[in-house]
């Protein structure tokens, strides 16, 4: 094994679900219903027949972004970040949170959710994107740059 000859020249940014800053937030505890569970940073929707129980992305009301990966119960040793089936999630609907998103994102786009995965895309805002939603009161307000995705930081309310 060689020597390290070099080092990063600077500190990596953000964990995805993590908030940003200290600004308000608003957060819900809800039960994943769907069986495709998702992520911590996946868009989830209020469920029609139990409003304590949420889907991964959906057509129903925006329930929210699931945030603080470190507070919720896994199975097993392997790091993860994906829900088991009814696991409890925190879900967030204000404040500022990291992302990771891929593709294009500019700061001042808002956040589109795919109603069939929860994941997060950026778009112009009132643009109609196939099979995804807007979320309401949303615009990125930090990007920083990566070849494959960049961290980024989503505003709520």
């Amino acid at each position: 094994m060689a020597f390290q000859t070099s080092v990063n020249q600077k500190l990596a940014v953000g964990v995805v679900g993590d908030f940003y800053d200290e600004s308000p937030r608003r957060t819900d505890p809800y039960t994943i219903k769907s069986s495709s569970a998702g992520s911590i940073g996946c868009a989830y929707t209020v469920d029609s027949t139990d409003p304590s129980q949420v889907n991964l992305g959906g057509a129903g009301v925006f329930a929210g972004i699931a945030v603080n990966g470190k507070e919720f119960v896994r199975n097993g040793l392997a790091a993860s970040q994906a829900f088991a089936q009814y696991a409890e999630a925190e879900l967030c609907t204000m404040g500022r949170i990291w992302l990771s998103i891929a593709g294009d994102v500019a700061v001042g786009n808002a956040a589109y959710f795919n109603t069939t995965t929860g994941v997060i895309t950026a778009a112009a805002s009132g643009e109609t994107i196939s099979g995804a939603t807007e979320i309401p009161n949303s615009k990125f307000i930090l990007v920083k740059a990566s070849s494959t995705e960049p961290m980024c930081v989503l505003q709520l309310g």
